[in-house]
């Protein structure tokens, strides 16, 4: 029998978190491009080996969260860990300086395997970096008549909910499976749940639990919330609302979901009517379609409240740069409408589309799809 020594096992690969040393460059239109053939992509296939390829795509993803952070830092937000004032292990968020005083908060919660500030790498890597993150999102938000209040900012981090306890930082699942390791054929780490989990932040439902309290604390008494869910969040985001509706209805001011065409949540009979109320007249769903931006879509007897189309055809992940200013354009409205509720969309044919097709010289046929 042959058997091979610690040392003569294949080095694990490592690569340079830096872009211009992965041989890629950000252009004029905020795209990561390759120094090489600039109207070339990422890479991801850069070898037969898959863990040559995670590595290298960990590396250009390091590099891309550190752009992010610190063009969003440029925007003024601010980054907190969580439990604060807790050596390790913790989670951080993004928030603006102004959370304190501001009138209207507007809080976001992702899926649970992106990382804080970005939305969707694809998006990063085939639009632009703006796109794919937090930085137009939070631009857009900003962006306000001279003269006016910006809404305060918070910024959740369902996805890293890991700590990484020899690098102290918090990772997603995919950047834990690409830490560094011994060889290139070890086993990924072993995870602790006390060690590798915040306290009060192990599930993505904790941590929104926990998010709304420290931002209750922080934030002033009679201030207005307007909430994102997107993706996986949506669920735990709807428990956490419900389960503490009593406590923040006279804040939360409206909802916008990015979610697929399927209602992932609870069944809707457990919830109280009030908060089955608000939901159906301050609450939107952003759903993958095919159909334009903002087109009415059937599903409000499915998710509680109106349905519109993302502009998104596949992925959940690219709702929010497909939709957000729509999401945002909401929120405004429902903030500046006393009283306001969203008019019912009645379902077609009882949640049936119904199709017209008229073929030359012949009439029109209808019938329910």
């Amino acid at each position: 029998m042959f058997r091979l020594l610690a040392h003569q096992l294949p080095k694990d690969p490592t690569f340079p978190a830096d872009f211009g040393e992965l041989g890629y460059y950000i252009n004029e239109h905020d795209q990561i491009r390759s120094i090489a053939r600039p109207d070339q992509e990422f890479n991801f296939f850069i070898s037969k080996n898959e863990r040559v390829c995670e590595r290298q795509r960990e590396s250009m993803n390091e590099a891309i969260r550190e752009n992010v952070g610190r063009r969003l830092a440029a925007f003024g937000l601010k980054t907190i860990d969580l439990p604060s004032g807790q050596a390790f292990p913790f989670v951080p968020i993004l928030y603006s300086e102004n959370i304190a005083s501001a009138k209207r908060l507007i809080l976001y919660f992702g899926e649970s395997n992106q990382d804080l500030g970005i939305f969707a790498y694809r998006t990063i890597g085939q639009v632009s970096t703006a796109a794919g993150s937090a930085i137009e999102f939070v631009s857009n938000i900003q962006d306000v008549p001279e003269g006016a209040e910006a809404p305060g900012i918070v910024i959740g981090n369902c996805g890293q909910l890991i700590f990484h306890r020899k690098s102290r930082r918090a990772v997603t699942q995919q950047t834990w499976s690409a830490l560094p390791r011994e060889n290139a054929v070890k086993q990924p780490y072993r995870m602790d749940s006390h060690n590798n989990h915040p306290a009060g932040n192990e599930t993505p439902e904790a941590h929104i639990d926990f998010v709304l309290s420290w931002v209750k604390k922080q934030a002033g008494k009679d201030v207005k919330i307007d909430v994102v869910g997107v993706g996986d969040a949506i669920e735990d985001l709807v428990k956490v609302l419900r389960r503490r509706w009593g406590e923040f209805k006279k804040n939360i001011s409206a909802v916008a979901i990015g979610s697929g065409m399927v209602w992932l949540g609870e069944e809707r009979h457990e919830w109280s009517e009030e908060f089955a109320d608000f939901w159906a007249a301050r609450a939107r769903a952003y759903l993958i379609s095919q159909e334009p931006l903002e087109t009415p879509l059937p599903g409000r007897d499915e998710f509680g409240c109106n349905c519109y189309s993302s502009g998104e055809t596949t992925y959940v992940e690219r709702i929010m740069p497909m939709a957000h200013k729509k999401m945002l354009g909401f929120f405004n409205l429902a903030a500046d409408t006393p009283g306001y509720r969203e008019p019912e969309e009645t379902e077609f044919n009882d949640g049936q589309a119904e199709n017209e097709i008229t073929m030359d010289n012949e009439p029109a046929v209808t019938f329910s799809a």
